[in-house]
C-alpha cells in the first residue's frame, strides 16, 4: 500500500485527481481535440510543481522548524523530504524521552537535597561535638586534669569520624568518576576471606559474633581487583557484626554459577524492614539510625561495596527477614 506521506507523493495525488477530472469531464462532454491532452498534460506539470512548492513553504518548512528545535541537528536544513510518519515517531519518542528526563531531573534534585541534608546532618554532630569539648577546656577545663584528658580523646575521636566521612566519599567519587582504575587479576577468594576474618576478628568478639566460611564451589580463584574485593568484603561483614545479634554469627559460602562464581554473606542479625531494601545502597541511608550512631559507621559502606561492584559489571543483591537476618549476594568471575 502506498503511503502519502511526503511533499511529492501528495503532489502528484493532487494532480493526478485533478487531471482525473478533465478527463472525465473530456468525455462527458466528448472533447478529442488533441490540444486538450496537450493542455492536461502542461496542468498536470505545472499543478505537481506549485502544489509541491506550496506543501514545502506552508507545511513541510514548518515541519523541518519543529524537527530543528526538537534534535537541534546540524544540517537539518539540507533535508528536502520529510516523511510525516517518521516525523511523528520521533515527535512522539521525543516527547517521552522529555518526560522520562524530567522525572529523572526531579528524581535527581530530590536525591542532591536529601544527599546534601545528609552530608551536613553527619557533619554536624562530630564537628559540634568537637566544638563543645573544645570550648569546655578552653573555659578551664583544660586545668581540670579529671576532664583535659578526656575531652581531647572524645574531640580527637569525632575528628577521626569526620575524616572516615570524608575518606569514603572520596572513593565513592573516584568510584563515580572511573578515575578508580580496576586492578584486574586472578586471586585465591577463600585466601582472602581468611585475610578479612582475620582482620575482623576483634570487632567480631566484641559483638560475640562469629565468622565462618563455607567454599561448595569447585575453584578457589576469581578474576577481579582484589583490593576492591577485600573492601567489598570488610564493608559486608562489618555491617553483618554491625546489626547482628549478641552470640550470633556472619557466614560465607561460595557457590558455582556456570562460568561466575556466587558469593554470599549471610548473618541472623536484627534484619531489614521490606521498605528499607530499595533505600539500602544509597549514601548515608541508615535502617536504625539510633543504632548506627551508637556503633560508629559513616553510612557509606554499602553504597561503596555497590558502586565497587558496578565497576566490575556487577551486582549486588539483598535479601532479608525482619528478626531473622540477611544475607548479601554478588558474582565474580571465576579463574581456573
Amino acid at each position: 500500500m502506498i503511503k502519502f506521506n511526503s511533499a511529492f507523493k501528495i503532489s502528484v495525488l493532487i494532480s493526478c485527481l485533478l487531471i482525473l477530472i478533465l478527463v472525465i469531464a473530456n468525455f462527458i462532454y466528448k472533447i478529442f481535440d488533441t490540444s486538450i491532452f496537450i493542455i492536461t498534460a502542461l496542468l498536470f506539470v505545472t499543478n505537481l510543481i506549485v502544489t509541491y512548492f506550496l506543501l514545502n513553504k506552508f507545511f513541510y518548512d514548518r515541519i523541518k522548524v519543529i524537527y530543528k528545535s526538537i534534535y537541534k541537528f546540524k544540517g537539518t536544513s539540507t533535508i528536502t523530504e520529510i516523511d510525516i510518519d517518521h516525523v511523528e515517531k520521533e515527535a512522539e519518542e521525543w516527547a517521552e524521552a522529555k518526560e522520562e528526563e524530567l522525572k529523572q531531573m526531579k528524581k535527581d534534585a530530590n536525591y542532591r537535597r536529601e544527599f546534601l541534608g545528609n552530608v551536613s546532618h553527619e557533619l554536624k554532630t562530630p564537628i559540634f561535638n568537637i566544638q563543645g569539648y573544645v570550648q569546655t577546656l578552653i573555659d578551664g577545663g583544660l586545668e581540670d586534669e579529671n576532664i583535659n584528658l578526656k575531652y581531647l580523646k572524645r574531640a580527637n575521636k569525632s575528628v577521626n569520624r569526620m575524616i572516615n566521612i570524608i575518606d569514603d566519599l572520596e572513593v565513592i567519587s573516584r568510584l563515580e568518576t572511573e578515575q578508580d582504575e580496576l586492578d584486574l587479576q586472578k586471586f585465591n577468594i577463600v585466601e582472602l576471606i581468611k585475610e578479612v576474618f582475620d582482620q575482623m576478628e576483634m570487632k567480631s568478639s566484641e559483638m560475640n559474633i562469629s565468622l565462618s566460611y563455607k567454599n561448595e564451589s569447585q575453584s578457589d580463584f576469581v578474576f577481579a581487583d582484589r583490593d576492591k574485593i577485600q573492601q567489598v568484603l570488610i564493608n559486608l561483614i562489618s555491617n553483618s557484626i554491625k546489626y547482628g545479634k549478641n552470640g550470633g554469627n556472619v557466614d560465607i559460602r561460595l557457590f558455582d554459577m556456570e562460568s561466575n562464581m556466587l558469593i554470599e554473606i549471610g548473618d541472623n542479625g536484627i534484619g531489614i524492614a521490606e521498605e528499607s531494601l530499595d533505600r539500602l545502597f544509597e549514601r548515608f541511608y541508615r535502617v536504625d539510625k539510633n543504632r548506627s550512631r551508637e556503633i560508629g559507621g559513616t553510612g557509606l559502606g554499602l553504597a561503596i561495596v555497590k558502586h565497587i561492584l558496578e565497576g566490575h559489571n556487577q551486582s549486588i543483591n539483598v535479601r532479608s527477614t525482619k528478626g531473622v537476618g540477611s544475607t548479601f549476594s554478588f558474582f565474580l568471575p571465576k579463574n581456573q
